[in-house]
């Protein structure tokens, strides 16, 4: 038995079919803009990370440049000093309770 539908009623039902589609296709629409607004977002992020990254380790190398230099000459200007100095210290143990009266 085959149930004929009225016209009025398969009209109305085209039209609501249609319409859902039509809300369906505005959420992804708002899905989709929304989700490229948060990779966006998340990229400059990762892109603001990089180059902050990528200038710390530039000046980290620079630190660490500029202290080698500097332990370099630090060293250098130690050893040229100690060439003329005599570094040889001689300790004299002196007699218990002597504490260097020569008063006699």
């Amino acid at each position: 038995m085959e149930t004929q539908m009225d016209p009025d009623t398969a009209a109305a039902m085209a039209i609501q079919a249609w319409w859902r589609g039509q809300l369906v296709r505005r959420a992804l629409l708002v899905a989709a803009s929304s989700a490229r607004r948060i990779q966006g977002w998340w990229r400059r992020a990762q892109v603001r990370a990089w180059v902050m990254r990528t200038e710390y380790k530039r000046c980290r190398e620079a630190a660490r440049t500029i202290q080698t230099c500097w332990r370099g000459y630090v060293q250098r200007r130690a050893s040229n000093c100690t060439k003329d100095v005599d570094l040889h210290i001689d300790i004299v143990l002196g007699v218990p309770g002597d504490c260097g009266d020569q008063s006699e």
